[in-house]
């Protein structure tokens, strides 16, 4: 985007966050209009949009809304360019300008350049009051009505009879609905192809270079994310970064969403470093053009906290989501689903931490509010019951935890039909506290069902089919079949270390658990080799001091007793740990 737009953002923040009551004109198409609108509808800002209040201008409608949010102090009508239908419109504007004025807010009205001459030319009056005029180009109106003229006047002069370019954008904008349906039922393969497919005609029409087309390739990122093609996606964010950063300018709101968006894959890949430098670019960025009380910030507060979290960063976490859900109380209400979902992550802070009363009675929180939002029969309703059975399954309160994992999964299967990812996470769930009471027969059984789903779904060379063969594994390990648990425990490992690589927290985990089950078999060196790649991994991701790390470093310890009674253990892992750092020199 040129400069002029990240001026006008600019400009729009510095209305919505620093300046005093008046009022403000900001022109732009209808298409930019809607961008505006959905970047700060979420904001510390209300939204009244005219095509919603058909009807002219009349100054008692916008004064019995502004009266109705008495807290809220910026204020955005949209599509303003519908309300000025006749001259007596423009002229009740113009009469009472002062009368707006003396709400006391902030007005920013959105017209179009047409609107823009419609007032300039019959409402000089309230024209003259405005205290800034802001005004947006839509560059891909123009682009894409550049395109269509060139290719329109082509077919003319070839005299072809072929589809015309607006009636391939029809066809492509119809491939890209039928492409949310089908994600929305977790159908990623067919979601792909219809993107893929949708791509290629709007490729075709705009160029490879184009804004449209950068989002484009953001939605089919997250699709190649959730079918757990980790690297194509965090490739895909990047090619679709370049262009954002390039079109619009690296502080633009729309960039530090795909900051947040490639942070999030990062972050699974196991590259923190990476995903915290992009969290922190883009809620500096969220902080600057939103505002610190702007849900956009308060959704990346959110998300570092969960990578802190999962580092055991626990003050930072906490500070993170206290930020981000004060913002969602005072902007959304108690009564929101998002809060609801703050609500949650904090009690899983509580639960990390052992706190466990402090958690269920946030989880139950979370849990009336979700119920009276969207009614019992909800997958977000199956999520607060499965996380309130973990909290009471690691207090040993078995039945408690069966109960809500049933309905949970009753819901689920219900709502989302049997084949669905998260109906294969509700028979997991249900098949680990089987295997905590020792029903290892319909454990077995649940963990299977889970695999089959999550083989259909996502394939056999994906995280969630290797934490099936993990879980699985694990379920004969402790029934003693050792030889069917290492079978499938390097079959996860293999998936693990080809997905995530050797330095990620899950290849760790298999890592561990491959060296208990060598440990069982009294294959002491080849225990202590996994045990050993396991600690070198969470010592440099989550530090000496996690629960993760010590418990490496415990087990590590006692198997080199077993194999060495005489050694020096200290002194064998300080060496084991030396050649590390030597060969990560060379």
């Amino acid at each position: 985007m040129s400069e002029r737009n990240q001026e006008g953002y600019r400009s729009l923040g510095w209305i919505i966050n620093k300046s005093e009551q008046g009022l403000f004109l900001a022109i732009a198409e209808e298409r930019m209009q809607e961008e505006l609108a959905d970047i700060y509808r979420q904001g510390a800002v209300e939204i009244f949009d005219y095509k919603e209040h058909s009807g002219e201008y009349v100054f008692r409608d916008l004064q019995e809304w502004v009266n109705g949010l008495p807290e809220a102090k910026v204020f955005m009508v949209v599509n303003f360019q519908l309300a000025l239908q006749s001259e007596q419109s423009l002229k009740r504007l113009n009469f009472s300008r002062d009368m707006l004025e003396g709400l006391g807010k902030n007005m920013i009205f959105l017209v179009t350049p047409y609107g823009d001459d419609q007032l300039a030319a019959g409402a000089y009056d309230f024209y003259s009051f405005v205290k800034l005029r802001i005004t947006f180009a839509d560059e891909w109106q123009v682009q894409a009505e550049q395109v269509f003229a060139a290719v329109e006047k082509s077919t003319e002069e070839s005299n072809q009879e072929a589809e015309s370019p607006r009636q391939k954008m029809a066809r492509a904008n119809a491939l890209l609905k039928q492409a949310q349906n089908a994600l929305e039922k977790a159908d990623y393969a067919a979601g792909e192809r219809l993107l893929v497919y949708a791509r290629k005609i709007k490729g075709e029409l705009l160029g490879a270079e184009q804004l449209d087309l950068a989002r484009l390739d953001g939605r089919l990122a997250f699709v190649y994310e959730k079918q757990g093609r980790y690297r194509e996606a965090a490739a895909l964010y990047e090619k679709s970064l370049r262009i954002i950063e390039q079109e619009q300018g690296r502080e633009h709101p729309e960039a530090a969403r795909v900051y947040n968006d490639l942070a999030v894959v990062y972050e699974k890949q196991g590259r923190y470093r990476e995903a915290e430098a992009l969290y922190r670019r883009s809620m500096r960025i969220c902080e600057k053009a939103l505002g610190e009380e702007h849900l956009h910030t308060a959704t990346i507060y959110n998300n570092l906290a969960e990578l802190y979290h999962s580092q055991g960063r626990y003050q930072e976490v906490e500070e993170l989501y206290e930020k981000s859900l004060r913002i969602r109380r005072k902007m959304q209400g108690e009564e929101h689903i998002d809060t609801a979902q703050n609500y949650n992550n904090l009690a899983g802070l509580y639960e990390s931490q052992g706190k466990y009363r402090e958690a269920e009675e946030l989880y139950g929180k979370s849990l009336r509010i979700m119920e009276s939002v969207l009614g019992e029969e909800h997958p977000n309703i199956a999520i607060s019951y499965n996380n309130l059975a973990v909290l009471y399954e690691k207090q040993g309160k078995y039945q408690e935890a069966k109960g809500l994992y049933e309905k949970s999964l009753r819901i689920r299967k219900s709502v989302l039909g049997e084949e669905h990812p998260d109906t294969a996470q509700g028979y997991h769930n249900l098949a680990v506290l089987y295997e905590k009471q020792g029903k290892y027969r319909e454990a077995e059984e649940l963990y299977e069902k889970s695999l089959r789903i999550n083989e259909h779904i996502f394939g056999k060379e994906h995280p969630r089919a290797a934490q099936s063969y993990h879980n699985l594994a694990t379920l004969y390990f402790n029934q003693g079949k050792y030889q069917e648990a290492e079978e499938l425990y390097e079959k996860s490992l293999r998936i693990v270390e080809l997905i995530w690589g050797v330095k990620h927290p899950d290849t760790a985990i298999n890592y561990h658990n491959l060296a208990m089950l060598y440990e069982k078999q009294g294959k002491y060196e080849l225990a202590l080799t996994y045990y050993l790649r396991s600690y070198k991994v969470f010592s440099l991701i989550l530090g000496m001091e996690h629960p993760y790390t010590k418990k490496n470093y415990e087990s590590m310890g006692f198997t080199y007793r077993e194999w060495n009674a005489k050694g020096d253990f200290k002194l064998w892992l300080e060496e084991q740990m030396k050649e590390t750092e030597e060969t990560s020199e060379k």
